[in-house]
């Protein structure tokens, strides 16, 4: 039994298992996001805070704001992990979905002819907070991962992504039918629970080690070697001659934006298999059904039922 609770000991005191710890719970904050509205955007008091119709367009448009937010985002918080640190750019995402989300909470509570616009800036700014976790969490997990540890990590990353997705499916379908649909915190129960992942995760981050990599690429070899001891222990030298043998090879080399969708240039042909596998898992409506579950099984219950009878 010691030697079960031993091991385990040293499983979460593992760098690495903390850094996938860490980025999986990061993950679930954007699969939990892309659930939340599901049934809120049915919420007949959710409805009349915002002045919307039930069949208004503008409620596609609250849920669409967050995903323009997201774009960018990820744009932008990968241009910070780059130049400060994949640690730094990290915290100031998860503060940034933490305060878009409190913002979505207050919504029309004090000023309700004001409730849409504070929605729309809440949803925008959480927008791009959960836009660079997505965008620089696999980078750093990536970076902290063994080789032959990465595709682990990754697949892990995902079912979290499931798991969030899952979990405000639960938390939504829970608290409307104990509370039902015409009551306000059946829709704001949902988005503040969500607070509890960028928070912990915050006071988390600074006990992670920084990326090595991004160490080396500024030259910081010291930092970098102290990262990997901290990381692989006995195996940091040998790490760390890697790392400085790739750095040399690629540190002549710059890949742009306009880089990837150019043809000729052989970073062309990864980028649109990654565009299009997107693409491809975007047309099957997944989407579709993580945000507008409800209305669409509505719709077609209704539509089913008129045309049986």
């Amino acid at each position: 039994m010691s030697l079960i609770v031993d091991h385990a000991k040293q499983a979460y005191n593992d760098k690495q298992t903390q850094v996938v710890l860490f980025s999986a719970t990061a993950i679930a904050l954007y699969g939990y996001d892309q659930g939340m509205m599901s049934l809120i955007n049915t919420n007949k008091d959710y409805l009349l805070t915002m002045g919307l119709k039930e069949e208004s367009p503008i409620v596609g448009v609250i849920v669409a704001v967050y995903y323009l937010g997201c774009a960018v985002g990820a744009v932008l918080f990968s241009k910070l992990a780059d130049k400060f640190g994949r640690k730094k750019s990290i915290f100031f995402s998860l503060a940034s979905a933490s305060l878009g989300n409190l913002i979505m909470f207050v919504s029309g509570m004090k000023f309700p002819q004001a409730g849409l616009a504070i929605m729309f800036v809440g949803r925008v700014i959480m927008g791009l907070g959960v836009g660079g976790i997505d965008a620089v969490i696999p980078t750093y997990s990536s970076e902290l991962s063994a080789d032959d540890a990465r595709g682990k990590a990754l697949a892990q990353e995902f079912q979290s992504n499931i798991f969030g997705l899952v979990m405000a499916f639960g938390i939504n379908l829970g608290v409307t039918i104990l509370l039902g649909k015409s009551n306000q915190w059946a829709w704001r129960i949902p988005i503040i629970v969500m607070q509890v992942y960028p928070v912990v995760l915050m006071a988390l981050v600074e006990r992670l080690p920084e990326s090595p990599r991004w160490f080396i690429f500024n030259d910081r070899t010291d930092d970098a070697k102290t990262a990997l001891n901290e990381i692989y222990g006995d195996e940091a030298k040998e790490k760390l001659d890697e790392l400085m043998e790739q750095h040399e090879k690629e540190k002549d080399e710059s890949v742009g934006y306009l880089d990837m969708v150019n043809p000729h240039h052989p970073q062309f042909h990864p980028t649109m298999v990654t565009i299009m596998c997107q693409v491809n898992q975007a047309l099957t409506g997944y989407g579709a059904v993580s945000v507008y579950g409800p209305q669409i099984f509505e719709v077609s219950y209704t539509f089913s039922f008129a045309f049986l009878h």
